[in-house]
């Protein structure tokens, strides 16, 4: 119903003191539009809200893009927060156009004198965080015209939110070990001086918290900025660890105005295999999935591949769910073929993690084959081919990867059975073959071994045809087919001629 909408519009061109007022009130009381106008009071359910304020009018524009908006904004505020709304960040740096590219609200604000308005206390109370990075978002020089304070926040209206929080400002905090948040950066410059810092930090009774990493200089940019930060990166996160903090996925993301984030500069600053480390995610599996869904496709391809983060991951399962296997203590074989996550698998929201699957099981392999024997139990090639994990690889492929192959062959052999060649051609969840990985370690010699594939040439010659040309020189393939065959001749003997020997008649002389 138009009534009540057009009711609301000139309200709000009242308010805001638009140049057009009369014409809204004017349409609002039309005798065309009375009636409607009539039936919305009849409802009473025509209070203001924030989207009324971001309406567009029937030509779609917005009354609040005007300069009495902003002198008006404490009574916009006061209205919405009766409303149990209130204004946020996407809500200032929204388009006010039909295109991405149209201005915002924040442009209107920096055009009538209106960011004052913004960025206060009443605004973004128990919000501070949002209120910093929005700030990022306004050009320097108007930055630097508001607060005076070089483009950075004012540090009272900072301190008191904080208070507010129940947070101390880190500034503060800082200052008690006689260092500011420049000396911080310095740290990790070419010429720093992190170990000085990291010293008088602890004789504070401190440490290099995350909220001094974090911290952003008047362009918005943190300590790592700096390449010395990523250097340090893991030693940084240890100390953290060791306080209880750690970097979450929102840290990584986190945007300050216009210029790149931590992850972006992970990247920039060849630090990705820094990130991903698998230490820095135990216990963070999904934490873990969930940033690295964050990073480009195109920054796969460097230093830190897909291949590398599957690697890290895996050994991140490995040492979460690993903490929960005594592999010297199992006592059936079933519990190393149990997932170690059952109610997580039975709600759908995690894969199986078998302790078959885990790095830590092929590390602990000797041992669990020892208590296997005692128990006169022993793994097949048909639990080897089971999943297990996030990455959903068989434990075989897992145990490949891990450079184990050896030890599956240990297992086979001991089971009486022979890894077939569609075992070598299953795939991980890229499409890579157990096959090309073997090759990629430089191990297509365990692969064609002579003994594997007697009685088994035709199989192997068609393996041989998966083979990349440009691994083909690992191997001499002529020289194991000869003595592929000769192992075959010998098997086929050994099968030919039984030789048991009879048990003697009584009586008779040997």
């Amino acid at each position: 119903m138009n009534g009540g909408r057009y009711i609301k519009q000139a309200i709000i061109a009242a308010l805001c003191e638009h140049p057009d007022q009369e014409k809204y009130k004017a349409r609002a009381f039309s005798g065309e539009n009375l009636e409607k106008v009539m039936d919305a009071l009849a409802e009473q359910r025509n209070t203001l809200t924030k989207a009324d304020f971001f309406a567009q009018d029937d030509d779609g524009k917005y009354l609040i893009d005007t300069p009495g908006f902003w002198r008006n904004f404490d009574k916009v505020l006061a209205i919405v927060s009766k409303s149990g709304d209130k204004f946020t960040m996407d809500d200032f740096r929204k388009p006010l156009g039909p295109t991405e590219d149209a201005r915002t609200l924040l442009d209107s604000a920096r055009q009538h004198d209106g960011l004052g308005k913004i960025f206060k206390q009443a605004v973004w109370e128990g919000r501070f965080d949002e209120m910093e990075r929005l700030w990022y978002y306004v050009p320097t020089p108007s930055r630097r015209q508001l607060f005076q304070n070089d483009g950075k926040l004012d540090i009272s209206l900072k301190r008191n939110m904080l208070s507010a929080e129940g947070r101390e400002m880190p500034e503060d905090r800082l200052a008690k070990a006689g260092l500011t948040p420049h000396d911080v950066y310095q740290a990790f410059t070419q010429n720093g001086n992190y170990e000085d810092v990291t010293r008088r930090l602890a004789q504070a009774g401190d440490w290099m918290r995350k909220e001094y990493l974090l911290l952003p200089d008047k362009d918005g940019y943190t300590a790592f900025y700096e390449q010395g930060a990523w250097d340090r990166y893991n030693d940084l996160h240890k100390r953290m660890q060791a306080r209880g903090e750690q970097f979450e996925v929102s840290d990584f993301i986190r945007q300050m105005g216009y210029g790149p984030n931590m992850l972006t500069r992970a990247y920039e600053r060849n630090a990705l295999q820094h990130v991903f480390a698998p230490q820095h995610w135990v216990d963070h599996l999904p934490e873990m999935t969930g940033l690295w869904s964050k990073v480009l496709s195109g920054w796969k391809t460097g230093s830190f591949t897909v291949r590398e983060f599957d690697k890290s991951y895996a050994e991140a399962e490995s040492m979460t769910y690993g903490k929960l296997v005594d592999f010297t203590r199992f006592e059936s074989k079933q519990e190393l073929l149990r997932p170690l996550n059952p109610d997580a698998v039975a709600s759908g929201a995690e894969k199986p993690v078998l302790p078959i699957g885990l790095k830590a099981f092929w590390d602990n392999i000797e041992t669990v084959q020892q208590k296997l024997s005692n128990m006169g139990a022993r793994l097949m090639l048909s639990d080897l081919r089971q999943t297990s994990g996030e990455l959903e690889d068989s434990c075989l492929i897992s145990a490949v990867k891990f450079g184990r192959f050896n030890d599956v062959q240990d297992i086979v052999r001991k089971a009486g059975e022979k890894v077939s060649m569609n075992d070598f051609l299953s795939k991980d969840r890229h499409g890579n073959t157990a096959l090309n990985l073997l090759a990629e370690r430089g191990e297509l010699n365990q692969v064609f071994h002579p003994d594997v594939w007697a009685g088994r040439l035709d199989e192997m010659k068609t393996l041989w045809t998966h083979v990349r040309v440009s691994d083909r020189v690992q191997v001499d393939f002529d020289q194991v087919e000869v003595a592929a065959q000769q192992a075959t001749l010998r098997l086929q003997i050994n099968d030919d001629f039984d030789f048991t020997l009879k048990p003697r008649k009584p009586g008779k002389k040997p």
